[in-house]
């Protein structure tokens, strides 16, 4: 069944957004590796991050999943390796175009979006493909990002019609939330959108990071504006600025800063681990407790 939810209290976001200022907390590393640093920082000490492990790899995209499996995408192609016992499974359809971005929250079914074509394909967790869906069949031609959502369904922005869609396991619109930039009070242009912790998080890299619960509300903003690639696990936000990567305490708003590396393309995070992706090469660290 459709059911459109339509939004309009611009006031009420504007007060809520504006309860969340700007910060600009950062720390000092102690220890430096040639051009890299790598230390977390708490309010008593600072540690070194352990290096687990370098691979030589081929990408420009990098994400985890929950049992730590890594994937590396390229223009058309995914590469999974397994965190068990390393074996690879590889992703390639050149005529699906570039790949924009991938949402592997569940290995077992993971959504790669097409934003030049508005399509959307799911994989198994042998990287095939199970089925394709093609975003203009719901009258979504400017899709600008789109994320997996609570029981198996997607969530969509539409650019050009400025609502924020999620079409279910049934492919029946749930949820149609028309004017968001009103609804959030400013210009909206979102690159990035994940799902996780029973909120929704669009990142606006000129402007921060707007949460929505799952039912697609307005709850805030996070104004850390800068931010090329986000990741949400328990609470913690960590975001990827500068070649730098930081982590945001999303309920208490310290902000520390925990990796920098001036040859860094891209990252991604698990409970224990983080991956740094460079040119030619992943680094896989220790998180400290």
């Amino acid at each position: 069944m459709k059911t459109k939810i339509i939004l309009f209290f611009t006031a009420l976001a504007l007060v809520m957004s504006c309860g969340f200022s700007a910060l600009s907390k950062s720390t000092t590393p102690q220890k430096k590796q040639n051009s890299d640093s790598l230390f977390t920082t708490d309010t008593m000490h600072t540690k070194a991050l352990m290096l687990l492990k370098a691979i030589k790899v081929n990408g420009t995209q990098l994400y985890t999943d929950a049992i730590e499996n890594y994937y590396v995408a390229s223009q058309n192609s995914i590469c999974k390796t397994s965190s068990q016992n390393s074996a690879k499974f590889v992703y390639s359809l050149k005529r699906s175009g570039t790949i924009t971005s991938i949402d592997a929250g569940d290995p077992m079914r993971v959504l790669v979006f097409y934003k030049d074509l508005s399509l959307i394909t799911f994989l198994d967790n042998f990287m095939a493909e199970e089925s394709s869906i093609s975003l203009m069949d719901f009258g979504l031609d400017q899709a600008e990002t789109a994320c997996k959502a609570l029981n198996n369904g997607i969530w969509v922005y539409d650019i050009k019609q400025d609502k924020l869609v999620k079409i279910s396991a049934t492919l029946n619109i749930d949820i149609e939330i028309l004017n968001i930039q009103r609804i959030i009070g400013e210009n909206f242009n979102p690159t990035q959108m994940i799902e996780r912790n029973n909120g929704l998080y669009l990142n606006d890299p000129t402007k921060g990071i707007f949460v929505f619960d799952n039912y697609g509300a307005f709850l805030r903003k996070i104004p850390e504006p800068n931010i090329s690639k986000f990741n949400v696990l328990d609470g913690i936000l960590s975001f990827l600025r500068n070649n730098e990567i930081f982590f945001l305490n999303t309920e208490t708003l310290e902000l520390s800063k925990i990796y920098s590396n001036s040859t860094m393309t891209d990252f991604s995070i698990s409970e224990k681990k983080l991956f740094i992706l460079n040119a030619d090469s992943l680094h896989i660290y220790k998180l400290n407790p």
